[in-house]
C-alpha cells in the first residue's frame, strides 16, 4: 500500500513537472511573439519615411540612396526582407536599382560571408537570400554548395537561387544536371525554376533537347509546355524516334504544333505508327491545320482501327469544304460496302442534320448545300439539291 501511495505522488510529480515545463516553452514562444512584433513595429516606426521613399523613387531615374540612420542587426534584417519582397514583385529597372542598393548596403557581402561558413542552416538562409538580390558574384559558391549538399527539400532553394543569380545559361545547365544526377529530376519544378533564371530560356530548352539524359529531355518538354515555335521543329524532331515513350509523345506533339507544314512522308510515317496516342495527335494535328494538302492523309485516318482517330479524321475532312466532304462520303460508301458497318454514314448524316438547324446563317447552308450534294451524289439519292451562288 505504502509503495502503491508513493509511486502516485511521483507519478502527480511528474505531471506537475512536466505541464510547468509545457508553460514555460509556451510562454517563451509568446515573449519572442511578442518582443518581434515590437520590433516590427519600432522598425516600422523608425524606417516608415524611408520605405515610402523607397517605393515612389524605385522607377525614377536617379540612384536610391541608403537611409539616413545607423541600423542595428535586427533593423538590418528587417530591412533585407523587406527590400527582399520588393525585389521579387518589381522588375526592369526599379528591381535592378534595389538590387544595387542592397549591394551599396552590404547585404550581398554579408551573406556571401555566410554562405561560406560552416553552419548549415545559415548557408541555406544566405543562398535564399543572394537569390532573392540576384548576387551574380554567388553563382560558384551556390553551385558548389549544391553539389555537396544532402538529398533533402532544401536542394531546391539552393536550386532556385542559383537560377535567380545565374547570368548566362551554362550555369542554370550546370545546376539541372546537378539536379538530375542527384536523382531529384522533377520536370515541371525545375522547369519553372528555370523560369526565374534571367536568360534565354527557350534557347536553353532547345539545347536541352539534343542532350542524351532523358531527364534533362524531360525538363526541357516540361518547360517548353507545348508551346509552339517554328525555329524548334529541328529539335524536336530528333526526339521523336526515342524509346521512351513520355518523351516521344510529348515530341510528337510539339513537333506537330512547331511546324507551319509537315513533311507527307513524317505524316504517313506518324499515322501508321503503332501506338494509338501518337495517330490521335496526328490527326488532330491535320484537323486543326485544315489544309488541303492532307485530304488524303485525313482521309486514311478513316481506316484506323481506333474510334478517336477516325472522328478526328472525319472531322477534318468536314471542315476541308466540298472536296473533303467528297473524300468523306466516298469513304463511307466503301466501308457499307465492305460490310464494315454505317459509323461514317451515320456521321454525315448526323452533321447535315445539325447544320439543318443552322440554314439561316451564310456559312451554316453553304456547308449544308455542299455536304447535301456530295452525299446524294455517292449514295445516289434523288432528291433536290439547294446550292448558295
Amino acid at each position: 500500500m505504502y509503495t502503491n501511495l508513493n509511486a502516485a505522488v511521483f507519478f502527480l510529480y511528474g505531471l506537475i513537472a512536466v505541464n510547468m515545463i509545457l508553460a514555460m516553452i509556451l510562454y517563451g514562444v509568446k515573449l519572442r511573439s511578442i518582443q518581434r512584433r515590437k520590433a516590427e513595429e519600432r522598425f516600422q516606426r523608425k524606417f516608415r519615411d524611408y520605405l515610402i521613399y523607397i517605393q515612389t523613387n524605385a522607377a525614377g531615374v536617379e540612384r536610391l540612396r541608403p537611409p539616413p540612420m545607423k541600423m542595428n542587426a535586427v533593423e538590418s534584417s528587417a530591412l533585407q526582407h523587406r527590400l527582399n519582397d520588393m525585389i521579387e514583385m518589381l522588375a526592369g529597372e526599379p528591381r535592378d536599382k534595389l538590387i544595387e542598393l542592397c549591394e551599396r548596403l552590404g547585404f550581398v557581402r554579408a551573406h556571401l560571408n555566410r554562405l561560406r561558413g560552416r553552419k548549415y542552416r545559415e548557408k541555406v538562409d544566405a543562398a535564399y537570400h543572394l537569390g532573392c538580390m540576384r548576387a551574380k558574384e554567388a553563382v560558384p559558391a551556390l553551385l558548389e554548395l549544391l553539389r555537396h549538399h544532402p538529398l533533402d527539400s532544401t536542394l531546391f532553394v539552393i536550386a532556385r537561387a542559383v537560377a535567380k543569380c545565374a547570368q548566362e545559361a551554362k550555369d542554370v545547365k550546370e545546376m539541372l544536371r546537378v539536379m538530375t544526377t542527384k536523382g531529384k529530376s522533377f520536370p515541371d519544378l525545375l522547369a519553372d525554376i528555370v523560369e526565374e533564371a534571367r536568360i534565354d530560356r527557350t534557347a536553353l530548352f532547345a539545347d536541352l533537347l539534343q542532350e542524351p539524359h532523358p531527364s534533362l529531355v524531360r525538363i526541357a518538354f516540361a518547360g517548353l509546355n507545348g508551346a509552339s515555335n517554328p525555329t524548334l521543329a529541328a529539335a524536336v524532331y530528333r526526339c521523336i524516334d526515342t524509346e521512351h515513350a513520355d518523351i516521344r509523345e510529348k515530341a510528337i506533339e510539339l513537333y506537330l504544333k512547331s511546324s507551319a507544314m509537315l513533311p507527307k512522308h513524317v505524316v504517313a510515317g506518324l499515322l501508321e505508327h503503332p501506338s494509338a496516342n501518337v495517330r490521335l495527335l496526328t490527326a488532330g494535328a491535320l484537323r486543326d491545320l485544315l489544309h488541303p494538302t492532307y485530304a488524303d492523309a485525313m482521309r486514311a485516318c478513316l481506316r484506323d482501327s481506333d474510334p478517336r482517330v477516325v472522328a478526328a479524321g472525319a472531322e477534318g475532312l468536314l471542315g476541308l469544304g466540298l472536296p473533303g466532304m467528297e473524300r468523306l462520303c466516298a469513304s463511307a460508301w466503301e466501308q457499307r460496302e465492305r460490310g464494315d458497318g454505317t459509323a461514317l454514314q451515320d456521321r454525315i448524316e448526323e452533321e447535315l442534320a445539325s447544320l439543318s438547324e443552322r440554314l439561316d446563317m451564310l456559312d451554316g447552308l453553304t456547308r449544308y448545300n455542299a455536304l447535301l450534294y456530295a452525299y446524294e451524289k455517292t449514295f445516289g439519292r434523288n432528291k433536290r439539291i439547294y446550292r448558295v451562288v
